[in-house]
């Protein structure tokens, strides 16, 4: 069983949002719940948190095959996908979807308490069952009543990874004391022959789960809007 696919749901996990993590919100510790009422005060008229994310290819497979053309395709599709789950499976639940959308949600603090989420030296989050090809996609308050989903429990990879070649691979130098130096990323991304304007090299060099690797458009999306907000940002 896979342990990250708690929703046993095709019309989530069809089009590529795969892992699920369900929380009773009166269950989270208090700062996590002190945190989501003071940013979404509505968390009070809600039994349940789920933290929905896509692990692997097939949500971006997914993702094209709908052909959404809008200027922020992948939230839109991931919201369409769950209003979808909700009106066809639990139509007299009452949900909000917090994220995507206005609020500020701490999801690598989810994620951990999934117990998907651990560091790595590139400052993407990783597992051993996906590596870092996955992403956080949705946080829903909902009136359900589903399972709660144990943490899933596994060691960070990074630990047993003697070679670290994310670190020696990175074109910038910025990972080579052991510490992401943002700047370093930023001033070497920009160059005009940068070798990470559109990907990150250290991620792509990192072996845990190759198998899960994003294809080549998927990746060249990610970053391409990633240097768009760079660039606006100078």
């Amino acid at each position: 069983m896979n342990p990250y696919q708690t929703l046993n749901t095709p019309l989530l996990n069809d089009v590529g949002l795969n892992c699920h993590a369900v929380f009773n919100l009166a269950d989270l510790p208090p700062e996590a719940r002190a945190i989501l009422s003071e940013r979404c005060p509505q968390s009070a008229n809600y039994r349940q948190l789920l933290l929905i994310a896509h692990g692997g290819r097939n949500f971006w497979q997914a993702l094209q095959t709908a052909g959404v053309e809008s200027e922020h395709p992948v939230d839109d599709f991931t919201v369409a996908s769950i209003k979808g789950f909700f009106t066809t499976e639990h139509p007299d639940a009452a949900y909000d979807v917090i994220y995507p959308g206005r609020y500020i949600i701490s999801l690598q603090e989810l994620g951990k308490l999934a117990g998907w989420h651990h560091p790595s030296p590139f400052m993407v989050g990783i597992n051993a069952t996906w590596g870092s090809w996955f992403a956080y996609r949705s946080v829903v308050l909902a009136n359900t009543d589903f399972a709660v989903t144990a943490p899933v429990t596994s060691p960070s990879p990074c630990a047993s990874c003697d070679d670290k070649p994310c670190i020696s691979s990175c074109p910038a130098k910025a990972l080579d004391d052991g510490e992401f130096h943002l700047l370093k990323c930023i001033t070497y991304r920009k160059q005009a022959d940068s070798a990470c304007k559109n990907t990150c090299i250290a991620r792509v060099r990192c072996p845990v789960a190759r198998e899960h690797r994003y294809s080549k458009a998927q990746i060249q999306y990610h970053y391409g809007r990633s240097m768009k907000i760079i660039g606006n940002a100078v």
